[in-house]
């Protein structure tokens, strides 16, 4: 009771101050919150001073706006050092400020001020086999740990790369419950190799018990980490089956394994063998780290996080109540973690329902600017239903184990007052994201209209940059009057997932415009497919692209998968490997206008599209193939049948006389032929950051090995070699892709006849099809220049063709 009577004693004395002048609150890591919070540093006899919390310099506030409005800003000043939350810091409606009165969070000028979701873990003892153990509280379900402020490797096999499946499995029951389980999304098959060489041989066929030698803390089970094409999955392993080799998963991933699918195995103790690696016995609270060569931890810095968000927001628009007018400056936000479900997790697309550490619902005109947001387990920023008119700037989001900044939903608000809109991601350093989940984004805008995300530089993504839209098809949506403009983005997808965009758009978007960016270095996984610049994807319609540049990606500047009436005009695709531009889905409205672009290449075609339908226009554009080869249109179309289509009339096949285009100067030289097609000089060179050097230079501190696009990676060969006997009746091959199966019609494998053994593979056909060879079904064996060898059985039925 007495502290509650100095606040409000402290607060009437500060209710009268901020009638006459601005009102400063300081907050120190050695502040005291019995103090005024007056003083930025103690006095003399430590009776005075800075507060410890951000929460008493919130409630103080508080107290302040009780008792009279705001008429001069309010600034929550901290002072230099770590201010370790013991719980988020929330904002209601009742923390607002006001437009001529906002409420400013800042660090104290010249000093470095860190929130942090984090706890420094002590005591360390070396043990044997080069590891080091700490004990921590017991069922901590910790996540991610850092030493010095680097990201450690929570323990993992294989140390590098993947592990590949040897195919779905069968029917099967989950081992905890004993009723059936959709197994080809819930069991795999692994490679016996596999799991001797990552230490796992002496797993056995019961379910993972929490009381046994490797799991002693329940619901501590180790994890695949399996890799979709634009996705992943992170699902704990419930059984491991070593007489049918087969591994079953507490939870669904959301599509089918398939054969040579990526994962590996993380959080078990087995694992814990390479430097930089750690494990916690949960139950027993025993943290074991192998250290990297030549570190001690009894002097190391470690940093193990005790919370997922820190700053929480929570308006309610419905009923007119906002968090309005509240700013964050100059801080630091660090050291959180991540929570992973009993049933595991995995997200259709963009690890869209992974939280922020920042995150906001009924926000309007708040702000995070200069500010740092690293070493965390989620997204960075979320504004959610409501926010409205809010700015990220100037930020840098770095080592992030999702993605940056979120804005709005994956569903149509109900109502105008929780309609997300009109918000700014601007001049942001995003990089290194996706640790955690590897499909998330660097900015994702969602069923959100009339927002800018501008001059940002995104680089080091496992996937999409950029990704605009939540809506597949000519749907309904809210992803409207978007721009996207003047961002640099390269060294997108890292070869690590597939089916990507620097830029990625989907649904119906008037007036959304994609322009001045400068994109490059996109790449996907080896054996994946889809790594272009700019890729509207299913339904993009009404979207302008344009004054863009785009170079070194495997598949294209620019790739549209399906849409109508969008407009691509005075771009530079230059050096795709595979192709320049792309046409997916065979329609029959217009999908596009493409006009006044510059295609320059040296491998690959100029243009690809599937189907027959020419549902395009194309014209005065310039052409050039800089390897001395003729330009190939689609398949094998010259100019001149190219031109018999009703394509490119006007265009032109000339060098449009480019700077230095090999080391990325697309400046045009004097005397460029391409102002006979209309083509107007691009100024890409304010793309990205803008302001001090100190700034804009951050980037050039990443050093990375460069991306060779020269030629495309050939996969290993895979012996194509099944014989259904591991497959259960009733499920599709293993190794297999099976397409076209509507109804009755399906291939699946089957105990009814075999040529040898027990099982094999049942195709059976129906009336009405799409096609009258579905169903069907291919291997990829990634086989090129050689001679192979197919055999296999085949019984055909009475009245089979």
């Amino acid at each position: 009771m007495r502290t509650h009577g100095l606040v409000l004693s402290l607060a009437c004395l500060l209710t009268v101050a901020v009638a006459q002048a601005g009102v400063t609150i300081y907050v120190a890591p050695d502040g005291n919150d019995d103090w005024s919070g007056k003083l930025p540093a103690a006095n003399a006899t430590r009776t005075d001073g800075p507060l410890h919390t951000l929460a008493t310099a919130r409630d103080m506030i508080r107290a302040m706006k009780a008792g009279a409005q705001l008429t001069e800003p309010v600034e929550v000043v901290l002072r230099k050092g770590v201010y370790s939350l013991a719980e988020p810091l929330v904002l209601e409606p009742q923390d607002s400020g006001t437009e001529a009165c906002p409420i400013t969070y800042a660090a104290y000028q010249g000093e470095k001020a860190i929130v942090s979701g984090g706890v420094e873990v002590t005591g360390w003892k070396k043990g044997e086999d080069g590891l080091w153990t700490a004990q921590v509280p017991r069922d901590w379900p910790l996540r991610q740990l850092f030493v010095n402020g680097e990201r450690r490797t929570l323990a993992r096999s294989p140390n590098t790369g993947y592990f590949n499946m040897a195919g779905p499995d069968g029917v099967a029951k989950d081992p905890r419950t004993g009723k059936d389980i959709v197994a080809e999304k819930q069991a795999f098959r692994y490679k016996r190799e596999d799991l001797q060489a990552g230490g796992f041989g002496n797993w056995g066929q019961a379910p993972i018990s929490p009381d046994d030698g490797r799991n002693r803390a329940s619901p501590q089970f180790p994890e695949a980490v399996i890799l979709f094409h634009w996705e992943s999955g992170m699902l704990p392993i419930s059984a491991v089956d070593t007489q049918n080799e087969t591994i079953v998963l507490t939870g669904e991933m959301k599509w089918p394994f398939w054969a040579d699918q990526r994962y590996f195995i993380q959080n078990a103790r087995e694992a814990l063998d390479a430097p930089g690696e750690w494990w916690l016995d949960r139950k027993a609270g025993t943290l074991y780290c192998k250290p990297l060569p030549g570190e001690d931890m009894t002097k190391a810095t470690v940093t193990a996080p005790k919370l997922t968000q820190l700053v929480v927001m929570n308006g309610e628009p419905d009923a007119g109540l906002w968090v309005e007018h509240v700013r964050f400056e100059g801080l630091a936000f660090a050291y959180t973690d991540y929570e992973l479900e009993p049933e595991g997790h995995c997200d259709w697309q963009a690890a869209v329902t992974v939280p922020a550490v920042i995150q906001a619902v009924g926000a309007r005109n708040c702000s995070i600017e200069r500010c740092k947001i690293a070493h965390i387990g989620t997204y960075a920023v979320w504004f959610r239903w409501g926010c409205q008119n809010n700015r990220v700037v100037q930020t840098e989001i770095t080592d992030v184990g999702a993605g940056g900044v979120k804005i709005g939903e994956g569903g149509i608000a109900p109502s105008e007052a929780m309609d997300p809109r009109g918000n700014e991601v601007s001049n942001n350093f995003i990089h290194d994201i996706g640790i955690v989940y590897p499909g998330a984004i660097g900015v994702w805008v969602g069923q959100s209209s009339e927002n800018v995300v501008a001059h940002n530089e995104i680089c080091d993504t496992c996937y999409t940059a950029i990704s605009c839209g939540w809506t597949w098809g000519y749907g309904p949506t809210k992803a409207h009057d978007n721009r996207i403009e003047y961002n640099h983005l390269h060294h997108i997808g890292r070869g690590i997932l597939s089916d990507m965009g620097a830029i990625y758009t989907l649904g119906t978007s008037p007036g959304t415009t994609l322009n001045h960016n400068l994109i490059h270095d996109v790449w996907c996984y080896a054996k994946g497919y889809g790594a272009g610049g700019i890729y509207p994807d299913e339904g993009s319609s009404q979207i302008t692209i344009e004054n863009n540049v785009v170079y070194h990606t495997l598949s294209g500047g620019f790739t549209l998968h399906y849409g109508k009436d969008n407009t691509v005009r005075n771009n530079i695709f230059a050096y795709g490997r595979d192709q320049q531009v792309v046409r997916g889905r065979n329609e029959t409205h217009i999908a596009f206008n493409f006009e006044r672009n510059i295609v320059y290449y040296d491998s690959g075609r100029a243009w690809s599209a599937g189907g027959e339908n020419r549902n395009w226009t194309a014209d005065n554009n310039c052409y050039w193939n800089a390897s001395g080869e003729d330009i190939e249109f689609l398949s094998d179309l010259s100019l001149e049948d190219w031109r018999g289509l009703g394509f490119d009339q006007h265009s032109i096949i000339e060098d449009p006389q480019f700077v230095d285009p090999r080391n990325a100067d697309f400046r045009l030289k004097p005397g460029s032929p391409v102002s006979k097609i209309g083509f107007e000089p691009i100024d890409i060179s304010t793309a990205g950051l803008t302001g001090p050097k100190e700034w804009t230079d951050l980037p050039k501190r990443i050093k990375r090995a460069p991306v060779d696009f020269g030629k495309a990676t050939v996969a290993e060969p895979q012996l194509v070699n099944d014989d259904f006997e591991k497959t259960a009746p009733g499920v599709k091959a293993a190794m297999a892709v099976t397409w076209g199966e509507a109804g009755e019609a399906t291939i699946r494998v089957t105990d009814e006849q075999a040529a040898s053994g027990k099982h094999s593979l049942k195709f059976t056909d129906a009336a009405g099809l799409d096609f009258s060879y579905n169903p069907h079904l291919w291997y990829t064996p990634y086989l090129t220049n050689c001679l192979a060898h197919l055999q296999y059985d085949l019984r055909i039925e009475p009245g089979a063709i």
